[in-house]
């Protein structure tokens, strides 16, 4: 039976991406303790993947309310490679703009494979 190489997911990952590619900027503050107190430490994180939908999700939202009904659905995700060293907690939000819209990162999923990490699997929420 033949094995996943790390080496063939990483370089269909990158092939994907490269066919319609999505960069976007997150500007991150960090707090580092220098001399004994806290001071924050501001850096900016270039990402580059691919957003898509995923057909086999099936739930949409629906509110309607008096100034209007909207359907909303979390059938976004976005694949990104494996030079992204990517972290979602409810503290450190990623909300980014692209062409499909304003998107909020909701979990980030890493694809191992032999040890390595090949990529990333993030659900993305749409955001007005």
């Amino acid at each position: 039976m033949t094995r996943l190489k790390a080496k063939k997911i990483i370089d269909a990952i990158n092939k994907g991406i490269s066919i319609n590619p999505t960069t976007f900027t997150v500007e991150h503050i960090e707090k580092v303790l220098i001399d004994g107190a806290f001071e924050n430490n501001p850096s900016t994180i270039t990402y580059s993947g691919i957003v898509y939908l995923e057909d086999s999700s099936t739930q949409i939202n629906i509110d309607s309310k008096t100034a209007g009904t909207s359907y909303s659905t979390n059938r976004y995700k976005m694949l990104l490679n494996n030079e992204n060293n990517i972290k979602v907690d409810p503290k450190n939000l990623i909300t980014f703009e692209s062409k499909e819209g304003c998107f909020e990162i909701q979990a980030a999923y890493p694809i191992v494979i032999e040890d390595t990490i090949c990529g990333y699997m993030c659900d993305l929420k749409r955001v007005d």
